[in-house]
């Protein structure tokens, strides 16, 4: 926590009394964002101002249990709580009130956007061996046929599993690929019982029934697996070029063709991941990266939470950078993104993936440092 500077209380108890002049409200927004620029958690309205107000009551208090007879070093904390308490106080209270002016200027691209663009639903594609394909998004729940010998189901949820049919263990080998396009995801059952989640812009190629001593797919993009266990077939991951090996395990994988690595992350059991000659084994709450030349990194305590995020229905932004947060945009809302200057910017929040786009938007503007312009498909991000 930073030192307020005595000045900067002075302007602080100024604003309270609604007596700051233009000129020092200038100098307190200059500090304000000094320290918190770059990061923004991202709160409602009505809970910054009731949390403002409770901060500010629970400081009144202590001021007035510091006028009573204390010890020099009871008197010394109670001194440092004020303090902190008075710089959350300041934050929120400024944040709340100074942060709707901007709200009002940019109300017209936030707030009633000439045009917006609505989030991503359950959409995909299912080639079939024989390179028919079917779209999942408007058929009804029923059989879709029989591939392989395997029967395929929509089922009541709109998930798609694959079920032995009349014909089993059949020798030949017929492949199924499910697609999902940019704003579109889903899911589905494996024959063996192996859960996938495919978020948008992603891809799996898996055969319709298991035959060989080792279960292999294949996929792009961003997927969410809940492997069926299965000892005496152990189950493998291939995603451009990197193989994740398990046995029974739930795991996230995103191998986008514009994001700098392949990322593994493990929320149970154990994986082996593997690319070219280099190998690392993870265990749950750990996560692997594969640079581009191909070197495999261990992060031992990985966000799993913001790994998961989009399965569960939410973004969940943990100081990731704009342009990290703007190729989620891409993908979930089907957007082109460009930028106008340079933005260098990290946010730290959550929101649900439900929302339409200028509302996430928004959310990104409460720091006044970025702004942005809807144009049909096309978002513009302006420092």
């Amino acid at each position: 926590m930073k030192h307020i500077p005595d000045y900067i209380q002075d302007l602080i108890q100024k604003f309270f009394e609604g007596k700051i002049t233009t000129e020092e409200k200038k100098r307190l927004d200059d500090w304000y964002h000094s320290l918190y620029s770059s990061q923004v958690e991202f709160v409602s309205d009505e809970s910054e101002q009731h949390l403002g107000s409770r901060m500010k009551q629970r400081l009144d208090n202590m001021r007035k249990k510091d006028r009573r007879v204390v010890s020099p070093a009871m008197l010394l904390v109670m001194r440092a709580a004020a303090a902190v308490l008075l710089l959350f106080v300041s934050i929120i209270a400024y944040r709340t009130l100074f942060t709707g002016k901007a709200k009002e200027k940019y109300s017209s691209v936030t707030h009633k956007p000439a045009t917006d663009i609505l989030p991503g639903s359950d959409r995909a594609i299912l080639t079939l061996g024989n390179g028919a394909t079917i779209n999942l998004d408007s058929t009804s729940n029923q059989s879709l046929g029989i591939d392989g010998g395997i029967k395929i189901i929509k089922v009541g949820d709109g998930q798609v599993e694959y079920q032995p049919g009349a014909v089993q263990n059949n020798p030949a080998m017929v492949y199924n690929t499910i697609s999902t396009p940019r704003g579109g995801q889903y899911n589905i059952a494996l024959s063996d019982g192996t859960k996938v989640w495919l978020n948008a812009s992603s891809s799996v190629r898996f055969p319709v029934q298991f035959n060989d001593n080792i279960r292999e797919v294949e996929m792009t993009g961003e997927v969410y697996f809940e492997v069926a266990h299965n000892p005496a077939k152990p189950f493998r991951v291939k995603a451009k070029g990197t193989y994740i090996n398990v046995l029974g395990t739930h795991f996230n994988v995103m191998a986008y063709d514009n994001e700098p690595s392949i990322n593994t992350t493990l929320l149970q059991g154990s994986v082996r991941v593997e690319h070219d000659k280099s190998s690392r084994i993870l265990s749950p709450g750990q996560a692997a990266m594969v640079g581009a030349l191909g070197s495999i990194r261990v992060i031992k305590d990985a966000d799993v939470e913001e790994a998961v995020a989009w399965k569960n229905g939410y973004f969940l932004f943990n100081g990731s950078d704009i342009k990290s947060i703007m190729h989620q945009v891409e993908r979930w809302y089907d957007a082109d993104v460009k930028y106008e200057g340079d933005v260098k910017l990290h946010f730290t929040g959550q929101v649900s993936r439900n929302v339409k786009v200028s509302e996430l938007l928004r959310k990104l503007e409460l720091t006044n440092e970025v702004h942005f312009k809807i144009e049909g498909k096309k978002i513009t991000v302006l420092r």
